[in-house]
């Protein structure tokens, strides 16, 4: 079977290298000019890779219906992808708060992780490769997926993953075309909100003056000044 993956961060070459194990023949599609980007400020630039927690705590801190991702949380654990990363020769690290890191302390390490893999399975990978559109047929009131529309032309398929992540930074690729992808084939997709945003104050000056400040322990209160709400 011919699967096409379309988004090439950490989600997206997970999803490669685990339909390639299956014996399917994976193209890996990324429209910019290298895989994994925004993996790469993650933490820092150290990679929060994941936390040591039970993966009941994963959904019980997943925002809305956690339960929904409860078989996804189960077929691919946290330690999973420490194992995984093991096998491709980095060790990890427990910090404070439960979170997992690379020994070595660079994104970068983990990244190389991935793209071994994906080497050793030898899927293809297309960079500079934007999907316009995924085309579609239908057979007996069954739609069935045929191929994808790209800049660089239109590529057949059996299968598709859309793996291209939300709208929180633009400029590593994540900017929304996974929504507009899914509203075309008929999803309803809800209105999307930030979760990690910036303080803006009325003195601005403030605000620059504590910039690249890394906090620890602290508690922020707001106060509605309308309505007099605090919020914790």
């Amino acid at each position: 079977m011919k699967v096409i993956i379309i988004g090439g961060g950490p989600s997206g070459m997970m999803a490669a290298i685990s339909a390639s194990t299956q014996g399917h023949k994976v193209i890996l599609l990324e429209k910019m000019n290298m895989l994994g980007k925004k993996l790469l400020i993650t933490g820092k630039g150290r990679c929060n890779i994941t936390s040591s927690l039970g993966m009941e705590e994963f959904i019980k801190n997943t925002p809305g219906n956690g339960k929904f991702l409860y078989s996804s949380y189960k077929n691919f654990t946290n330690q999973d992808i420490i194992q995984f990363l093991k096998e491709q020769g980095l060790e990890v690290k427990e910090e404070r708060g439960n979170r997992i890191f690379p020994v070595t302390d660079k994104s970068q390490d983990v990244l190389n992780c991935f793209i071994k893999k994906l080497k050793e399975l030898k899927v293809e990978i297309m960079y500079n490769t934007q999907v316009t559109k995924i085309l579609t047929k239908k057979e007996q009131d069954i739609v069935k997926v045929v191929g994808v529309q790209t800049n660089n032309g239109t590529i057949q398929a059996d299968k598709i993953i859309l793996a291209t992540g939300g709208k929180s930074y633009p400029l590593t690729g994540s900017n929304g075309d996974g929504y507009k992808l899914a509203k075309q084939l008929g999803h309803i997709v809800k209105e999307i909100k930030p979760s990690l945003v910036p303080l803006e104050s009325y003195q601005k000056d403030e605000c620059k003056s504590m910039q690249g400040l890394s906090l620890k322990n602290v508690a922020i209160k707001l106060i509605d000044i309308e309505t007099r709400k605090k919020y914790l």
